[in-house]
């Protein structure tokens, strides 16, 4: 059923695509969705009164959910919502162990592909879905180009600092709110409960560092950005490098996740 549903939204135009999400952003908001309350709370915390703003993303994160399974369902999908110079990035593959962060900008999904197409090898740190049936579909779609999913659990984590220490190739979308150990640190002068794992990584100097991440594209959908970064960074100059990101097309940002979930116990819940 899961792979019926993913190939059906696969083999659906981009068009009709977009003219269901827009149908379901007007009744989502009629309806006082949840994803829409926290897209606000997190939009008015980082850039105040913005509805114009509040609105495009919520549009696009539900566009963004046809997206997924459009791109899961065919494998080369991903490259119709892209622009095709990321192709020029193929000297990403010079035989140099690198570590990628990210952050959940568009249908990163693609990026998973793009690596994957670019790269011989990467290893990917990502959160599994609950249903189990669900997961293991997802789980053989995401590795189909030869990357290997690390789950972010205890061992999955265990398993990523094994293949770093042996000088593979990682990706990390790391804006999530960590579930354990983190730091506090700003995200656009707002304080915030943040992964600091890129921070210890890059000071290893063990790998060329780079953050990627998809903007909106000049030709189609999305583009995809790959910046060298030469020096190892700190969680604060990793969340620079996000807010510069998210500045570029603040309305495909991932503002539906509680990211300001986890304050100091005297600070105000915003949610």
């Amino acid at each position: 059923m899961i792979s019926i549903l993913f190939g059906l939204i696969s083999h659906t135009p981009l068009v009709i695509l977009r003219a269901i999400s827009f149908i379901l952003t007007k009744l989502l908001i009629m309806s006082g969705s949840q994803q829409f309350e926290i897209t606000k709370s997190n939009i008015k915390h980082c850039f105040g009164n913005k509805n114009e703003l509040i609105h495009k993303s919520f549009s696009e994160t539900i566009e963004m959910s046809l997206m997924f399974p459009f791109i899961w369902g065919k494998k080369n999908n991903y490259k119709e919502l892209l622009d095709p110079n990321y192709i020029d990035k193929k000297n990403l593959d010079d035989g140099k162990p690198k570590l990628f962060f990210t952050l959940h900008m568009g249908c990163v999904d693609m990026l998973v592909f793009i690596l994957s197409e670019l790269l011989s090898q990467i290893n990917i740190l990502y959160t599994p879905v609950k249903n189990v049936r669900l997961e293991k579909k997802l789980k053989s779609i995401r590795e189909r180009g030869g990357a290997q999913m690390l789950p972010a659990t205890t061992k999955g984590v265990k398993d990523l600092y094994k293949s770093f220490l042996a000088n593979e190739s990682l990706l990390i979308a790391s804006d999530l709110v960590p579930h354990d150990k983190g730091v506090y640190e700003n995200f656009f002068n707002k304080e915030c409960y943040c992964i600091d794992l890129i921070e210890k990584l890059s000071h290893k100097k063990s790998h060329d560092l780079y953050f990627v991440y998809l903007t909106k594209g000049k030709k189609n959908k999305y583009e995809f950005i790959s910046k060298k970064i030469d020096e190892p960074i700190t969680t604060k100059q990793m969340n620079e490098h996000f807010e510069e990101a998210i500045n570029s097309a603040p309305e495909i940002y991932g503002w539906e996740y509680k990211k300001f979930r986890k304050l100091r116990p005297d600070n105000f819940n915003i949610y």
